[in-house]
């Protein structure tokens, strides 16, 4: 069971988005009768003027890695993509479904992270602090999801390659013996 549910939230990154947007809506909708959960407490400690700059400081260094991981997941779907082997035409072929979701979830989630870390740090500069940290948090988790996720599409092709390496290998280690008496 655990297995087969860890592929499907493999196969359907948009459910693992939602999920997370949920989990952060439940978070907010807690923290009406738990304070404590909110995100904005962290920053509590700080004085009040320097609340606002922290946040925003912190909004965009997220900024900053998510457009990273997103820039970087562009690069890992083109090689996917332009790959002329046998075996990645295989691959795109046999998990076209599936390889279509990772690869746009894997460009777009770290992106949409960038972007509301940018609205995160605008609402910290605004003082909003509390809105603020509630984007920021979801941010966050956006832009691990899509690192997390770019890792495991970086490692399924990074096996492809290795396997089409061993099979050309094979081929130039196959001596032909009419070659050999000539």
């Amino acid at each position: 069971m655990g297995r087969r549910f860890g592929s499907f939230l493999l196969d359907h990154p948009g459910i693992v988005t939602v999920i997370i947007v949920l989990a952060v809506v439940a978070q907010a909708v807690a923290s009406f009768w738990v304070p404590v959960v909110a995100p904005g407490q962290i920053f509590l400690p700080l004085a009040e003027a320097e609340r606002s700059t922290a946040v925003a400081d912190l909004a965009l260094g997220v900024a900053g890695v998510a457009a990273m991981v997103g820039g970087f997941a562009g690069v890992v779907v083109v090689f996917g993509l332009s790959s002329d082997d046998e075996r990645f035409r295989k691959v795109r072929l046999k998990a076209a479904t599936s390889l279509q979701r990772n690869w746009t979830s894997v460009v777009t989630t770290p992106l949409v992270a960038a972007f509301g870390a940018l609205v995160a740090a605008t609402l910290a500069r605004a003082t909003w602090i509390d809105g603020a940290a509630w984007v920021f948090e979801l941010c966050v988790l956006l832009a691990a999801h899509g690192a997390v996720r770019l890792v495991v599409v970086l490692f399924e092709l990074v096996k492809v390659v290795h396997n089409s390496d061993l099979a050309t290998q094979r081929e130039a280690d196959t001596a032909d013996t009419d070659d050999v008496l000539d």
